[in-house]
């Protein structure tokens, strides 16, 4: 095993899946695991869903979330511009 890594087993779904990651990045794991096993557990409310469904419902929610995210902080050129004049007037104005 690489230095820095360690041997650990999540649990996602009732399966167990057994990895090696960097060490320092166990808690993020754990807690990605956590969470997302939260969620599906909120899928089983729907009585027509099996397990894969639970688990697509719960991907796709996190997926938009990801997305969601992504595009708020991102700023586009335009934004850039403005934030720029509004730098330059703020410039202006202190001088």
């Amino acid at each position: 095993m690489a230095e820095g890594k360690i041997k650990i087993t999540l649990s996602i779904a009732g399966r167990t899946y057994p990895m090696s990651i960097e060490a320092e990045k166990e808690e993020l794991y754990r807690e990605a695991a956590k969470r997302l096993n939260d969620m599906i557990a909120e899928f089983t409310r729907v009585t027509t869903f099996d397990a894969m469904d639970r688990l697509a419902m719960a991907s796709l929610r996190y997926s938009m979330l990801l997305i969601t995210q992504q595009q708020t902080s991102s700023l586009g050129d335009n934004d850039m511009e403005e934030l720029y004049a509004i730098e330059e007037r703020i410039r202006q104005y202190i001088k």
